[in-house]
């Protein structure tokens, strides 16, 4: 019989998985940061990070504890009516985050700072554009999807659908790294999380954020700079504007909640192990690398704004 993640051994997976990515970009940074200028380093660098940094220790953990990678990964099948549940539901979410980016924009200006965005390399020729999606578009969805939405959905699955959703989702906004952007990243997130449960499959997971990348990628090479930057002004939206965003991402919740009960497959990798969930609220010891990931987290602004 075959071992299944726990909590503890998940958080531990992702903590190890974001100190050293943290560490491998501050010595990459003490180098001059050349993956900046030259888009093949930044293709390794990212290929480093994702790949060796972000799997690769979670295969050898469930390796050694003998735990089945396609269910700890949730590589399952999934029916074409999930997939298409899940693209739509998908895209309806994108005008909820749109609310989310202007309610951050609303926040910064009320703190007095400014919104910031996190930098990649635009696109300006069609090879570049190639390998940007291939950096950004393709591996990076893989990934961190493998990680996100299987290492730590599989390993918080006894607590029920939506705290194991919004930890993992949670964690998947700490990981990125910009303080300013953490609703817009949890909620992208949630949206993920919540599709994978329902589907019972890591590939729904995938192809949305294959297509949220390669929208981001396409978009800042068709405009010549940042997408989110494009869509984010000094002054910030306009209260109307603003009611009139809430009062459709209103309206698309509720469509979206329509939608995630049509989908034909329960969520059994989740509810199913509900009942075991007192076990896991005797002991404390799943939060302490989630506790130490934040403190990371804050330690690493800090130090970033003190420079």
């Amino acid at each position: 019989m075959m071992n299944q993640l726990t909590m503890r051994s998940a958080g531990w997976i992702f903590f190890v998985s974001y100190v050293m990515g943290i560490l491998f970009t501050a010595w990459i940074s003490s180098k001059g940061s050349p993956h900046h200028d030259n888009l093949m380093l930044f293709l390794a660098y990212v290929a480093v990070g994702q790949i060796v940094l972000n799997v690769i220790p979670a295969v050898i953990w469930c390796r050694y504890r003998k735990i089945s990678l396609q269910t700890a990964f949730r590589l399952h099948k999934v029916s074409l009516r999930n997939i298409i549940l899940s693209l739509l539901i998908f895209a309806l979410s994108q005008i909820i985050l749109l609310f989310f980016h202007q309610i951050t924009e609303v926040v910064s200006q009320w703190l007095g700072v400014s919104y910031a965005t996190s930098h990649y390399p635009i696109a300006d020729s069609l090879f570049s554009l190639g390998i940007l999606l291939l950096s950004i578009g393709i591996i990076p969805p893989i990934c961190e999807e493998l990680l996100f939405r299987g290492i730590l959905l599989s390993g918080y699955a006894k607590r029920g659908l939506w705290f194991t959703a919004m930890v993992s989702s949670f964690l998947f906004a700490l990981f990125h790294d910009n303080p300013y952007r953490l609703i817009e990243l949890f909620g992208a997130a949630l949206v993920s999380a919540i599709i994978v449960i329902r589907s019972g499959s890591i590939i729904p997971g995938i192809i949305v954020h294959m297509i949220t990348n390669s929208t981001y990628v396409i978009s800042s090479y068709i405009q010549g700079e940042d997408m989110l930057e494009g869509i984010t002004t000094s002054e910030g939206p306009s209260l109307s504007i603003l009611l009139l965003t809430g009062f459709a991402s209103f309206i698309t919740f509720m469509i979206c909640r329509w939608l995630y009960t049509r989908f034909d497959h329960p969520e059994t990798g989740v509810r199913a192990k509900r009942a075991g969930a007192t076990a896991g609220i005797r002991s404390l010891a799943w939060i302490i690398p989630i506790l130490l990931s934040i403190v990371v987290f804050v330690i690493k602004f800090w130090i970033g704004k003190s420079a």
